[in-house]
């Protein structure tokens, strides 16, 4: 494993976007806590990584995608890649401790990702778990191992320490959530499961890939059943999930990016600047450059 980037412990969800995406070759990085007060904070930052955040103290509002997660002591948070983050509200005295790594890694330890998704679906769609006390120490003592050795010599069987060592962290949250639904008399459906696979291929696709077609394609189903699973079980239509992708990116590219409007054009797959105007002012109801200027 090579070294982690340095960063200061204490940190802004900016932080973390930049360590995961300016230094690939940082498999894990951990840190104690995550500033309250950072203005940039507000806008979405896509995290393209696995974030795990344990808040320690204090409480606040994160943004995950399209929802609003409030966090206090022992609340959970499991931040998919792909997934958009921004900070709404932190107390003052908002304390937690976070562990970073990188796609590759996280398919390093879990292999058998498929045979996971229900559970990795339910982390993706509800991403913040309450924890007992007991819970909470639990993940603290995996955080506080990966930390120390971190943050120690680099010796030879380093990498493989510090990978076991999160492997385990997460069955663990995993056996937390499937505690809870089995508390819960909670079954999947293959509904559910439709849907699970449906919300993947669009974070993995949506920058090129705007019809439901070919999601439904992607699926081996009939476009007309994708879209009436999406909407019984999820409250809004495939077309809308797609769309809102496609916004939270190219919101993000205007506001925390210099790139040009035709290459942002260029980038979400749209055939000319045109035709991506009509389509932001459709969904925001302002023009890609009046949003740029609003935000600044």
């Amino acid at each position: 494993m090579s070294l982690p980037v340095e960063i200061d412990n204490t940190v802004s969800l900016r932080d973390i976007a930049l360590a995961l995406n300016a230094s690939p070759d940082s498999e894990v990085l951990a840190f104690d806590s995550m500033r309250p007060g950072d203005v940039d904070d507000v806008a979405p930052i896509r995290i393209d990584g696995l974030a795990i955040i344990l808040c320690t103290k204090g409480e606040g509002e994160i943004g995950i995608d399209l929802t609003t997660y409030k966090l206090r002591e022992n609340s959970l948070l499991i931040v998919q890649p792909n997934n958009y983050m921004r900070r709404v509200r932190t107390s003052d005295d908002f304390e937690s401790c976070c562990v970073l790594c990188s796609v590759n890694t996280v398919q390093s330890i879990l292999p058998k990702l498929t045979d996971m998704l229900p559970l990795l679906m339910q982390h993706r769609l509800m991403p913040a778990t309450e924890l007992t006390v007991s819970e909470a120490e639990g993940i603290k003592a995996f955080y506080k191992f990966i930390k120390l050795k971190l943050d120690g010599p680099r010796t030879p069987f380093l990498h493989a320490k510090v990978l076991s060592m999160l492997q385990a962290a997460l069955f663990e949250m995993m056996d937390i959530r499937l505690a809870r639904e089995d508390a819960a008399g909670i079954t999947h459906t293959r509904k559910e499961e439709i849907m699970a696979r449906f919300i993947l291929s669009v974070t993995e696709n949506f920058r090129t890939e705007r019809q439901v077609g070919f999601y439904a394609k992607q699926l081996c189903i009939t476009p007309k059943h994708l879209s009436t699973v999406v909407k019984e079980t999820s409250g809004r239509t495939a077309g809308e999930w797609i769309d809102s992708y496609v916004m939270m990116e190219a919101k993000m590219l205007l506001r925390t990016t210099d790139l040009t409007i035709q290459e942002i054009t260029t980038r979400l797959n749209f055939t000319n600047q045109s035709f991506f105007g009509k389509y932001f002012k459709h969904h925001s109801g302002q023009s890609p450059t009046a949003f740029r200027l609003d935000a600044r």
